[in-house]
């Protein structure tokens, strides 16, 4: 049977299923009641779903919320809507809908609802780049996971973990990563995440290198976090070279470079890129071959931080000052206009006190 013909085939099969889907609706309208109507139509937007015709499913899946009117189911058809928002990546669209989704899970809303919106909210954060809220939304999720039509609990676990080490502190990696049974019983199973996560938190940097270079293939391959690969292999390298010379208050590069198991010159390049990009506090001399670590004091950057708030409050209510004593003047200014203009010259009050011709 030649291609064609195949689809030949499927279209005919898909006009025969959805002339059978348009007469159980119409069934539904002549002899039954509205919510068997929403379910008719629901059953229509899903197959049009699974055939991949995402437009028209979105369109009548719609149909079906308008027709709805608990949170929890309006809820269940914006998790459909999400999921094809997802496939294609429509970040607009997953937006819209998750800010839906909040708003109806506060009219009332079960944990299993909240837990699934997490998971669409921790996806869209990986799209939008925002890897702290990912992690922080999908690592809540790990214990209560059931949302297996939008990934596997490996794949959960893959972005939990990933988001994790990008964007959290060492702390909370080993409370919420490291130290976690759900996350160990799963880790395992996942190509060299282990390792990679392990020898980042254990300080051993060349394992971690190592590591580094298998997990980046399968980020570059990631559908969610694939346009993020550079970013997070810069972001990365930071959160190590940071984490080593926090341990430091001088080293030199050749100690540093064999930490790692790169070459000098290349460690040598990468940190003067994160030093111009104010990524890293150090200083290297080169002369020397010595890299000097230059933390700043968190006192002295709060200090710095209230002044600078403190001059920016002071401006606002000098300005609004100058605005207050602008608009006094106005008034001021129209109301002794008004006086001139309204009081009684003399020849009123001569003329007030004539009698009258009657």
């Amino acid at each position: 049977v030649s291609t064609q013909s195949t689809w030949d085939i499927h279209i005919l099969e898909m006009e025969e299923e959805i002339k059978k889907l348009d007469e159980k609706i119409e069934d539904a309208k002549k002899n039954y009641g509205d919510i068997e109507i929403r379910d008719a139509v629901l059953e229509k937007a899903k197959y049009y779903h699974k055939q991949k015709d995402y437009d028209t499913a979105r369109k009548i899946y719609m149909e079906a919320y308008d027709m709805t009117t608990g949170s929890s189911k309006k809820m269940d058809i914006l998790f459909e809507i999400l999921l094809i928002a997802i496939n294609i990546q429509n970040l607009d669209l997953i937006r819209i809908n998750i800010e839906k989704c909040k708003m109806l899970f506060e009219e009332g809303g079960d944990w299993e609802h909240k837990n699934r919106l997490k998971v669409f909210d921790g996806i869209y954060n990986i799209l939008i780049r925002n890897f702290k809220i990912a992690a922080t939304l999908l690592i809540d999720c790990v214990a209560t996971f059931t949302c297996t039509d939008i990934f596997s609990y490996k794949e959960l676990v893959f972005y939990a973990v990933l988001t994790s080490l990008v964007a959290l502190d060492r702390v909370s990696i080993r409370q919420k990563v490291v130290h976690s049974p759900e996350i160990l019983g799963e880790i395992r199973d996942i190509p060299f995440l282990k390792t990679f996560t392990d020898s980042l938190y254990e300080c051993k940097y060349k394992e971690f290198f190592e590591a580094f270079v298998e997990i980046i293939e399968q980020v570059k391959k990631d559908r969610f976090m694939g346009k993020h690969a550079k970013y997070f292999v810069k972001e990365m390298r930071i959160v190590a070279y940071t984490q080593f010379l926090e341990s430091y208050k001088s080293v030199t590069l050749e100690s540093m470079a064999k930490s790692f198991g790169i070459s000098i010159e290349f460690l040598d390049k990468e940190l003067a890129t994160f030093i111009a990009a104010g990524r890293i506090n150090c200083k290297i001399d080169k002369v020397a071959g010595i890299i000097e670590s230059n933390r700043p004091d968190e006192r002295i950057a709060l200090y710095q931080k209230i002044v600078k708030e403190g001059d920016f409050l002071l401006n606002r209510i000098q300005k609004l000052s100058r605005a207050m004593d602008l608009q006094n003047s106005i008034h001021l200014t129209m109301h002794t206009t008004c006086l001139l203009y309204t009081s009684p010259s003399p020849r009123d009050a001569t003329l007030s006190r004539m009698p009258s011709s009657a």
